[in-house]
This record gives structure tokens, C-alpha cells and sequence, in this order.
């Protein structure tokens, strides 16, 4: 499977391990496509859940139903990120819409502090 950045996939992240998240869920991959050509067996991805918070603050962003191939409204847990072998890639879900990229890449540079 081609993994390329800013779509998501339906990734395997069992077991969850304390605030790891488990089971299968979307997340969006934002590791470059550099990395990503060159055959590096793990990707670094933001995963998704379907369990919605009243102002999330800058840790969350909230993708509508259908965004990106998302069958139900979820929020992308930016706090989140992690690096997952590819093996845990099961299936590509869609794309996010270049707004919504540009917004999540603004966010990790605030918490990354980059």
C-alpha cells in the first residue's frame, strides 16, 4: 500500500496501552512523503475518535462526517501523535481537504513549538 501524507487510513493501534489508543481507527498520516518513498517501516500519523469534547482547544481539530472519507464527525487528537509500523496500515479511507491540513499542520507546530 502507498502511504502518502494528509490521507487517512484505517490503522490497527491494539493494544492500547495507557493513553496509547487502541483498536482500529482512522488517522491521518503527517510524515513526508520524503520518508514515506523511502521505505522507512514505521509512519508517523494523528489518530482519530469518534468521541466528540465541547471546546477541544488546540489538541483537537473536528472533521464533519464525510471530510477526508470519514464515515462519522470525529476529532483528530493533534496531542496524539505517534509513530505506527506499517504493517498496522489496513486501508486507505480518503484525503483531508487542504484547509483542514493547513490547520493541522499549524497546530502541531504550536505544540511541537516549531
Amino acid at each position: 500500500m502507498q502511504i502518502a501524507r494528509g490521507h487517512l487510513y484505517v490503522i490497527d493501534f491494539n493494544p492500547r496501552v495507557r493513553t496509547k489508543p487502541g483498536k482500529l481507527r482512522p488517522a491521518v498520516v503527517v510524515q513526508s512523503d520524503i520518508v514515506n518513498e523511502a521505505g522507512y517501516p514505521s509512519t508517523i500519523v494523528i489518530p482519530t475518535t469518534t468521541r466528540l469534547v465541547d471546546d477541544p482547544g488546540i489538541l483537537r481539530l473536528r472533521l464533519k462526517k464525510g471530510e477526508g472519507g470519514l464515515a462519522h464527525e470525529s476529532d483528530l487528537l493533534v496531542g496524539q501523535l505517534i509513530a505506527v509500523a506499517n504493517e498496522s496500515f489496513r486501508r486507505e479511507i480518503g484525503a483531508l481537504p487542504d484547509h483542514l491540513m493547513e490547520e493541522l499542520e499549524r497546530r502541531v507546530r504550536i505544540i511541537l513549538s516549531l
